[in-house]
């Protein structure tokens, strides 16, 4: 696998981990300051945060492949990439709701992903 493949796909698989974790900790409420032992004992029980937590070995494999090859000061600023992907999966898959003010920072990130991008 070529080393940008790798950084994009790293940032994509990453992205969609977060959507993961969010669905495998969501409805998983608990009412004292400290989460019960049948909190974390469900918790794990979660195909969601298996899910995730396969996703994140998968995506940080793929990030390592990638920095091995490009230099950090290239590859780190793409990472916020995935700020938007998460954003409109968000929107997609967890019907979030995702105000204007949110999607304009969002093209700002975007423009600065280009520049470094093409640079």
């Amino acid at each position: 696998m070529n080393s940008m493949a790798a950084l994009w796909a790293s940032i994509a698989i990453g992205g969609l981990a977060q959507i993961l974790l969010k669905r495998g900790v969501s409805g998983r409420t608990y009412f004292s300051k400290l989460p019960s032992f049948a909190w974390w004992t469900g918790l794990l029980r979660s195909g969601w945060l298996w899910a995730w937590g396969i996703s994140f070995v998968i995506a940080t494999g793929l990030w390592l492949v990638a920095l091995s090859r490009i230099e950090i000061s290239y590859a780190f600023p793409l990472l916020s990439s995935s700020y938007v992907l998460v954003a409109v999966l968000s929107k997609w898959l967890l019907n979030e709701s995702v105000p204007a003010s949110r999607w304009l920072a969002m093209v700002v990130i975007c423009a600065g992903v280009i520049l470094i991008a093409v640079a």
